[in-house]
């Protein structure tokens, strides 16, 4: 009697490695997610560094720009956390500019602040261009859009100069990305 030679896998060694690579999968996707978060909040912490290099270039460079910088402008309280402290202070924002990365219209230039502002907003898009500046991470914790950046300071010192990303549709500012990124957003 001849013997039979098996050539292949069984059914039951081809479920067990569909099993195996299945249980694999449902642990490393959600890791590779956390990194793509990680690096998306990692880009927006740089674009804002980037902007708030511009606005001290704007401010240490020309005069007449850093006394608009400080005229008339939008205040809130505000409370951020950092390195365990909570912290609430007066913000004061300067201008804005639309985070969404849409094809669409949006406003590509730094408005929104006051019109005694408007000097310095000319003399930041003059230094920064019209390019679009689109927000990477665009949902906050609470589920709400982050698609708006604010150029703000605090505590009425325009050397106290930060950058917060925020809901543009109720022209809020809501973590600040620098300096001393807030805790909640990473």
């Amino acid at each position: 009697m001849a013997k039979f030679k098996r050539h292949g896998f069984t059914l039951i060694e081809l479920i067990v490695v569909i099993a195996i690579i299945a249980v694999l999968a449902a642990i490393l996707v959600p890791s590779v997610m956390g990194y793509v978060r990680k690096s998306k909040r990692t880009a927006d912490i740089s674009s804002a560094k980037t902007i708030f290099d511009a606005v001290m270039t704007v401010i240490a460079d020309d005069e007449d720009a850093t006394l608009s910088y400080t005229k008339n402008n939008t205040s809130a309280q505000k409370t951020v956390k950092y390195n365990g402290t909570t912290k609430t202070y007066t913000l004061y924002t300067v201008c804005t500019k639309d985070g969404a990365a849409n094809a669409g219209g949006n406003h590509s230039l730094w408005s929104g602040g006051s019109t005694d502002a408007q000097l310095f907003q000319d003399s930041l898009n003059s230094l920064t261009g019209e390019g679009k500046t689109p927000i990477k991470y665009t949902m906050s914790q609470a589920g709400k859009p982050l698609n708006r950046w604010f150029v703000c300071y605090r505590d009425g010192d325009p050397l106290n100069t930060e950058i917060w990303v925020g809901d543009g549709s109720s022209n809020t500012p809501m973590y600040r990305l620098w300096p001393d990124t807030d805790a909640d957003y990473n």
